[in-house]
């Protein structure tokens, strides 16, 4: 915290302090590979544009010495990496996987909806209120659907539908710009798949082929259940496990 390696029961921050009585703060979490942080690069812009737009001071730092840093401290050389930019702190955690991963990687997910178009989207804000009601309400996670009935993205990833017609997926402002969903959009290209920025409609998933989400920690996860509507776990030559594959050789994760 700070630039000091502190137990977690000892940071901590003024009672006045603005992100802990509005949740005025940015934040990145990022996954951590062999003691590294292979997305960093990517990470760092987008936490800057963030600061910038809520005017808080980003510190010239190593980051990468101090995320690998962290990393040995607590013994976890594969695990995730949450960097928190305050009123008038920098905090930076480390802490192991979701123990779910593998399954929801192998076996998908299933969501529920929520008519709800969240504010300042395009901003990992620390303020995850509406969120995180949303989360213990239905005690999943929570696909957000916007005007109209289209989907936007989950309480924790970016959503894409594979059609005839192509991937497609909400584009930002209404959604985070997420780091995995920059280089999912690069990889799809390069196979000479369609891309259309459009928040796909509940009411056209009989069309859909390939349903999936992704976030830079938890990698790509298939969706096999929306509510009601179910939709059959890709196979291995489908475009969701190569695009899983590509970002798994991005990362270097096994």
């Amino acid at each position: 915290m700070n630039g000091r390696v502190i137990a977690a029961a000892r940071a901590k921050v003024p009672i006045e302090n603005e992100t802990l009585l509005r949740g005025y703060g940015i934040y990145e979490r990022m996954r951590l590979v062999r003691g590294s942080v292979p997305l960093l690069p990517l990470h760092l812009v987008r936490l800057r544009q963030s600061a910038a737009a809520l005017e808080l001071e980003l510190p010239s730092t190593d980051w990468a010495k101090v995320c690998s840093n962290l990393g040995r401290r607590n013994r976890i050389a594969n695990g995730v990496i949450r960097v928190t930019i305050g009123d008038g702190f920098q905090l930076v955690q480390t802490d192991r996987l979701p123990r779910n991963l593998k399954t929801e990687q192998t076996q998908g997910i299933a969501v529920e909806t929520l008519p709800l178009e969240y504010a300042a989207a395009n901003i990992k804000g620390t303020s995850r209120l509406a969120l995180s009601l949303a989360e213990r309400s239905s005690n999943a996670e929570v696909l957000l659907v916007g005007r109209g009935g289209v989907s936007l993205e989950t309480t924790r990833a970016n959503f894409f539908v594979l059609s005839d017609r192509g991937i497609e997926t909400a584009a930002s402002p209404r959604v985070l710009p997420g780091i995995a969903r920059g280089l999912l959009l690069e990889f799809a290209r390069g196979m000479g798949i369609p891309i259309r920025f459009r928040a796909a409609r509940l009411a056209e998933s009989h069309k859909w082929k390939e349903v999936f989400v992704s976030n830079a920690v938890r990698g790509i996860r298939p969706v096999i259940r929306i509510d009601d509507r179910v939709f059959p776990l890709p196979g291995n030559n489908s475009v969701t496990r190569q695009l899983d594959k590509a970002l798994r050789e991005r990362m270097g994760v096994p």
